[in-house]
């Protein structure tokens, strides 16, 4: 085997694991996007549940009422804003994330555009190589048939 002839498999698998590694940069995108839409969306649930408390609690400020029913509702609206807090810092940590995993995603996929590239390339060399081999032999065979043609004429 020949230097050409090992050079076509190795880019060629080169470029299919540059494939697998941008179908595994996908996954981990889509994982982390998905993670994403389902904090926004316990985010959105903590806004509606503060908004509804505010309202009770609005609501029982307007009536008689103890200071503990008061003080209970202040108290689990301070918890929801602590937990509203957390899921915002959640949320900006995940969309770091997906901006991570979009640039390695861009990368592998620029990677394996590379390496699919270079195995064409390589397929191409090795057709000319083949082809130009081909060509030789038949020039080769042709000039043998020349010379016997013309030794056996002259016989």
């Amino acid at each position: 085997m020949n230097m050409t002839e090992q050079k076509k498999p190795v880019w060629q698998v080169l470029a299919v694991k540059a494939e697998k590694e941008v179908r595994q940069a996908q996954l981990v995108l889509k994982e982390i996007h998905q993670r994403k839409e389902q904090a926004l969306a316990r985010d959105e649930k903590l806004e509606q549940l503060l908004v509804e408390y505010a309202a009770q609690l609005h609501a029982v400020q307007q009536r008689a009422h103890s200071t503990a029913e008061a003080g209970n509702y202040r108290q689990f609206i301070g918890q929801l804003q602590e937990i509203k807090n957390r899921a915002k810092t959640e949320i900006s940590a995940l969309e770091l994330d997906c901006t991570d995993a979009r640039k390695v995603l861009m990368a592998a996929d620029r990677e394996r555009l590379k390496l699919e590239k270079l195995a064409e390339r390589a397929g191409q060399k090795q057709a000319r190589a083949s082809e130009l081999k081909e060509t030789r032999a038949s020039e080769a065979q042709s000039i043998i048939q020349y010379n016997l043609r013309d030794q056996f004429g002259r016989s």
